[in-house]
């Protein structure tokens, strides 16, 4: 194995060295939503400077359930005079130690320091939606000055801040989530229990129903909705007296084929093709399943067919999150690294969520996690593309320390063969479904016996393979199970398995580091240049953040 070519580190922006006294701040806000934070562009400004040990301040934003009266004397103990007792909002702001801001305003003693993680090492493999671990809020509450919170003060849903002091006395947002509650903790504390932004994609991924007078089996249930060329799907009938029906919620681009137990129809049997209303009425009742190939959603114009738009359309237009909220850095980059063809169709009897959605999209080498600002963010997991955010380097004291991690169970050892599936048949049918057969010299109104073989499957699979790996290099390579994609085309499959392949026979490796930085700073999926003495770091390696944990110290898992 030749060892890797030293980099040419001498650009590589440096983080800064880390200050003597610093601290850290975390505040809690409730009722109403403060204007959302938008992060810096990355750029070679040196981040601010790292303090030798965490100060965390927070901001709780919460509401004030109940005044001064009837309820207790002293509602918040000794520190009563620091908040309105009136009815109404109310920011709660306490620190890992006391601390005055440049306009005053006092963070309270009595936060322990909190601890928060983000990764996409789950299940065994890396990549799909990232596992946040936020924790709580742990308050000291020796002398029961804090309890009345639990009664008094609701925080469920409102805006969380971790913020940073600054050298000149103005605090930093550098982590941003929401409360889900406060509850008594253990050892006499106050625990306000935290979620992810993940929690706002966790909601329906449709909202319109049928009304109470459609027919009784599709009533109040979801209108089905589809992006990109969805094929044989099952349309939902909108009507009792006459063959209507529905096969998406708004505008399509088109309607293919529709088909009578498999048997395309001719322009003659429909009566009428709506594409605004993604609606089609045949010129008579059918004698067997009605069944229809067709374009998908088109929104303001735009026919959304690839990953990035569908998921930008699912979390931002169905799912409701504030523009604000999106990494256009990131989606810009992952439209460039899957420009395939994808295909989604929900019928009315589903119901899943815009999450759930999204994480389908994914597979089957996507990631996507939301930022410590808060920001969504989705990408490819792929080798480094050699522009790194800056060096960690135990030379220049930015690297602390380096441990070679364990690689994932279903990456190594590595794979020799990649399945996964395309071109989905979302109504499958036997041929007692179809009409007719395929007897050899007869006409077969179907379309013949690879028509017939297409319908009686799910999915189509395509695959990417080394058979050297497995028979030469790695005796115990694995050949893991179908994926289950949204790709719509063989190639693109296949495009996309044979760079995954390719990744994972690449010789990966995965260190546990810890550097001096500022807390906060890294993001999964940016690109960092490691320098270290052995484990053939000595000239700098580029890798990529697929963990990150937050306590005392920032703690990276990077593969490179």
């Amino acid at each position: 194995m030749t060892e890797p070519a030293p980099l040419d580190l001498s650009g590589v922006v440096r983080p800064p060295p880390r200050v003597e006294a610093g601290r850290s701040l975390a505040k809690v806000r409730a009722f109403t939503r403060r204007p959302v934070w938008r992060p810096p562009v990355p750029s070679a400004v040196p981040p601010p400077l790292r303090a030798s040990a965490r100060t965390t301040l927070a901001t709780v934003q919460g509401y004030v359930m109940f005044g001064a009266s009837p309820f207790g004397a002293a509602p918040f103990g000794a520190r009563r005079d620091r908040l309105s007792l009136a009815i109404g909002d109310v920011m709660l702001r306490y620190g890992t130690t006391n601390y005055i801001d440049r306009d005053h305003r006092e963070f309270e003693d009595g936060l322990r320091t909190p601890s928060f993680s983000r990764t996409i090492l789950t299940g065994g493999t890396v990549g799909g939606w990232a596992n946040a671990s936020l924790g709580d809020l742990e308050l000291d509450n020796l002398e029961g000055e804090r309890s009345d919170l639990l009664r008094r003060v609701a925080v469920d849903g409102r805006p969380v801040e971790v913020l940073q002091p600054r050298p000149d006395g103005t605090t930093e947002v550098v982590f941003e989530c929401t409360a889900r509650d406060i509850v008594p903790g253990d050892d006499d504390t106050v625990r306000i229990r935290l979620r992810d932004w993940d929690y706002l994609l966790d909601k329906p991924a449709q909202t319109a129903t049928y009304p109470d007078d459609a027919p009784p089996e599709i009533a109040n249930r979801r209108r089905p909705f589809g992006y990109g060329p969805c094929n044989n799907v099952t349309p939902t009938r909108i009507a009792t007296t006459f063959p209507a029906y529905q096969f998406n919620d708004g505008p399509s681009r088109a309607l293919r084929a529709v088909y009578v137990a498999g048997v395309p129809q001719l322009p003659a049997d429909l009566a009428a093709i709506d594409l605004a209303a993604s609606t089609f009425t045949l010129a008579a009742e059918p004698a067997g399943d009605v069944t229809c190939d067709f374009d998908g959603l088109v929104v303001d114009g735009v026919y959304l067919n690839t990953t990035a738009l569908v998921i930008d359309d699912l979390a931002f237009r169905r799912g409701g999150l504030p523009a604000t909220r999106k990494s256009v850095r990131h989606f810009e980059r992952f439209a460039a690294d899957m420009p395939g063809e994808v295909q989604l169709y929900v019928s009315h009897g589903e119901e899943p969520t815009v999450l759930s959605l999204i994480q389908r999209l994914l597979a089957p080498c996507g990631w996507g996690a939301f930022s410590w600002r808060g920001q969504l963010q989705v990408g490819v997991w792929k080798v480094a593309t050699g522009s790194p955010r800056c060096l960690l380097s135990k030379a220049e004291g930015t690297l602390i320390s380096l441990q070679p991690a364990e690689l994932p169970t279903e990456v190594y050892p590595p794979p020799w063969r990649l399945r996964g599936g395309y071109d989905r048949n979302w109504t499958p049918q036997t041929a007692s479904q179809l009409k007719g057969d395929d007897t050899p010299g007869a006409a077969d109104p179907v379309g013949g016996p690879e028509r017939r073989r297409w319908l009686a499957r799910g999915q189509e699979i395509a695959e990417a393979k080394d058979e050297v790996t497995r028979d030469r290099l790695h005796l115990g390579a694995q050949d893991p199970a179908i994926v289950e994609t949204c790709l719509a085309d063989k190639i693109g499959c296949e495009t996309v398995l044979q760079a995954s392949l390719a990744h994972w026979l690449g010789n990966r490796a995965h260190y546990r580091v810890v550097p001096d930085t500022p807390p906060f700073f890294f993001d999964i999926g940016d690109e960092v240049a490691i320098q270290w003495d052995g484990h053939g770091l000595e000239g700098g390696q580029i890798g990529v953040v697929a963990e990150v944990a937050e306590g005392e110290w920032t703690e990276l898992v990077i593969e490179v």
